[in-house]
């Protein structure tokens, strides 16, 4: 099979097909990908270019925004040109399986820039912040309460699976 040549270059390289895997992302959560996707695509090209990624991230600026610095760590593995269904895989990959004790503890690493292996208050309210929330601390500080078997606003992992998997609702 010959390549196509138009105008003595070779056409772009495609991406390699990827095994399809299940997408466990919620339709407002898919929804926000896309938005952020366009984000990244700056020249409007239905692709994203690593660099474009990271020219972004860096506009947000990594102490603003290290949830989304994690979540989007590794994205220049997916090559060149990343288009939205990659682009989502890799978020729903490093999200994980919402159900499984190996996912939900890569979502306990999003919130846990500090290390502690729990999910603090200043961890909740900076990853609050991130996304936009108007909750006041003293209103995150009630929620952790009511959930964390700790007596203070901080959960452990099993607080946190308990939340995830809806096994508790506080």
């Amino acid at each position: 099979m010959s390549k196509k040549v138009v105008k003595g270059k070779e056409a772009p390289k495609s991406q390699p097909k990827k095994p399809e895997v299940e997408i466990k992302l919620t339709e407002d959560e898919i929804k926000d990908c896309k938005e952020a996707f366009d984000l990244f695509d700056l020249d409007n090209s239905g692709t994203v270019d690593p660099k474009e990624v990271q020219a972004a991230l860096n506009s947000l600026g990594r102490d603003q925004s290290p949830t989304i610095f994690r979540l989007l760590a590794g994205i220049e593995e997916l090559g060149a040109e990343i288009d939205f269904d990659s682009f989502l895989g890799h978020v729903n990959e490093r999200l994980g399986n919402r159900e499984s004790k190996e996912g939900v503890q890569r979502i306990l690493d999003l919130f846990d820039a500090e290390g502690t292996g729990h999910i603090t208050l200043k961890a909740l309210t900076r990853v609050a912040r991130e996304l936009g929330e108007s909750m006041t601390e003293e209103e995150l500080a009630h929620a952790l309460e009511r959930i964390s078997s700790l007596g203070k606003p901080e959960l452990t992992f099993e607080d946190f699976y308990k939340v995830m998997t809806k096994k508790v609702y506080g």
